[in-house]
């Protein structure tokens, strides 16, 4: 059952009592030069830890609760990990990941935990947690901007840890499968897992990278990025000044066209501002009438 701990008793009067008592997570600091002085007990504000005279508050839950179960490891006390069972079980404390056992490594509570992990936060500052519940590096962060000039999603703020794509997708990403993009509404871009289209589409603001021109669907959109990007028009029935019909072969001429129809969002290079348009067709860099 819980232990309170009572203001008419000093610590070291109920430490034995209390350790003898204590079960599930109980920790282990080793021996100190005068013998081994740690304990551990619980009291109605949670768990401490104990070192002589000198006891720490270590979380707010008793691992000897009646029908004590925890989610993560920061619901155990420092010095234990939440097993796969739902149960707190001693690692040790520690500095670094040298100073636990094999197969197990240091977290932000300086607490030996095994390498898998359920949640984020059961990994170190700059890993998170894999599908495969493995503790995965990526990179150290301030602001969603460095984590994605390092190629990772965002930022988490809070353990200043780079994530990556989201599980929903991204709004970026080379295409290697032959699923259709769907077709998205102005504003947003089609997200991408895997190489294939998921068939969602993520508002542009949005987005955890940000898309390539290629992949804007929509006149306004490309011509929002302007400095990067360049709206393709086609023109059709198209004549030059002196009344004859443009050739298409010739890129850049002083053409007018009769109308014109957007066509699609490319990079802005070099090279795609020389290329010719199809034949019978010109880029909107002509006038229309």
């Amino acid at each position: 059952m819980k232990k309170l701990l009572s203001p008419l008793f000093s610590p070291l009067a109920i430490a034995f009592a209390l350790v003898s008592t204590l079960t599930g997570c109980e920790l282990y600091f080793g021996d100190s030069d005068g013998g081994d002085d740690h304990w551990t007990y619980c009291a109605n504000d949670g768990y401490y830890v104990c070192d002589g005279d000198q006891c720490d508050w270590a979380g707010a839950r008793c691992p000897d609760e009646p029908g004590y179960t925890c989610e993560s490891d920061r619901e155990c006390a420092a010095g234990c990990y939440c097993s796969d069972d739902g149960v707190c079980e001693e690692a040790g404390f520690c500095s670094r990941d040298t100073d636990c056992p094999a197969g197990y490594t240091c977290d932000d509570r300086a607490s030996c935990i095994p390498e898998g992990c359920t949640i984020d936060t059961d990994c170190n500052q700059g890993e998170y947690c894999s599908d495969e519940g493995t503790c995965t590096a990526t990179c150290i962060c301030a602001t969603d901007a460095e984590a994605q000039d390092q190629g990772y999603a965002n930022c988490d703020e809070v353990r200043h840890t780079c994530e990556p794509t989201p599980t929903a997708g991204s709004c970026q990403g080379a295409i290697t499968c032959n699923i259709v993009e769907p077709t998205c509404a102005a504003g947003e871009v089609a997200l991408i897992k895997d190489g294939c289209y998921t068939g969602a589409c993520q508002l542009i603001d949005g987005c955890d990278l940000a898309p390539t021109c290629e992949q804007l669907q929509y006149q306004a959109d490309c011509t929002a990025e302007v400095a990067s990007c360049r709206s393709v028009s086609y023109g059709t029935n198209c004549t030059n000044p002196a009344g004859l019909a443009c050739d298409p072969s010739v890129p850049n001429q002083v053409c007018t066209c009769a109308n014109f129809v957007w066509d699609h969002c490319e990079t802005r290079t070099t090279a795609s501002m020389s290329t010719p348009a199809p034949a019978g067709v010109f880029y909107d860099v002509f006038s229309a009438n």
